[in-house]
């Protein structure tokens, strides 16, 4: 059975209002950060694993899940100071911090940004430029995830079963997505179903991806940093979001820096205990 948090709920920051969810209550503070359209749950599967000896505290982004969704204001230098402030709430030590996808943008700017206030870093899928140029040119599989959002579908179980659909994930599923997808809709009052992620500010976010330059912030990272790449395609031949070419760049750019590649596991599946080797280089990797 699926490790229970032992907190579910929100911390005000002098910024906005964050829902979090905390596993584990001793040892040294881990921070999550989760993808564009994902939330706090993605990240169920790593806590139970690092719970043991950690305090892992997993938010949710501006706009998403359970947080504040404020009409504007989103991009990876906003989510970085979002971050701060959320450790500072927390009263957390040098926390080791964790990003997933957009997550790990937000958490490579912060680190860049905020060296002194970070032990370790942890990139998931994620953290080099993004490899298309315009929001047109976007991989099918992310498109998916957007079109997603703001549409009301008549009961849970049609959402899921559209979802099991995605040849990325229908035949992977397991308990851990269950638990991320039964946290990322919101139930109405005609018993339908619709994301709580907020469309029209991932929608934003998009306008300003070039303000994460990953790129100049690679050099600045001064903490030890593992770098996990997804190496399965999604729909298409060469359509992962962190490519070789770029996973290979960063590892020259990051001064300390260990790096693993996964060619079974996709973008999600990277998440979900799909295959334990993630897990347990995370938790190699932190202790």
């Amino acid at each position: 059975m699926p490790l229970q948090p032992v907190s579910d709920t929100f911390v005000t920051t002098d910024r906005l209002t964050h829902h979090y969810v905390q596993w584990g209550t001793h040892g040294t503070p881990i921070i999550c950060a989760h993808g564009l359209t994902a939330n706090a749950f993605c990240f169920q599967a790593i806590a139970e694993e690092l719970a043991r000896d950690h305090r892992v505290f997993a938010y949710d982004l501006r706009g998403r899940g359970r947080s504040d969704r404020p009409e504007h204001g989103y991009s990876v230098p906003i989510h970085a100071a979002d971050m701060a402030a959320f450790i500072d709430a927390l009263e957390l030590e040098q926390p080791v911090i964790i990003g997933h996808s957009l997550g790990a943008l937000i958490s490579l700017y912060f680190a860049a940004h905020y060296p002194t206030r970070l032990s370790k870093l942890v990139l998931l899928d994620g953290g080099a430029p993004l490899p298309w140029q315009k929001i047109e040119d976007q991989p099918a599989w992310l498109n998916a995830a957007v079109s997603r959002l703001g549409v009301a579908v008549p009961s849970y179980q049609e959402y899921i079963e559209r979802l099991k659909a995605a040849p990325f994930l229908g035949p992977y599923w397991n308990e851990y997505v269950d638990i991320y997808f039964e946290n990322d809709v919101a139930i109405q009052s005609d018993g339908s179903v619709i994301s709580r992620s907020y469309r029209e500010g991932i929608l934003e976010e998009g306008q300003h991806a070039d303000e994460a330059k990953p790129e100049e912030q690679w050099d600045h990272v001064t903490v030890p940093t593992l770098i996990l790449r997804a190496g399965q395609e999604l729909f298409a031949p060469d359509d992962q979001l962190l490519s070789e070419t770029a996973a290979a760049t960063m590892q020259q750019a990051i001064k300390d820096n260990q790096f693993m590649n996964f060619p079974t596991l996709n973008h999600y599946t990277l998440l979900f205990n799909v295959e334990p080797e993630p897990i347990a280089a995370i938790s190699a990797f932190i202790s």
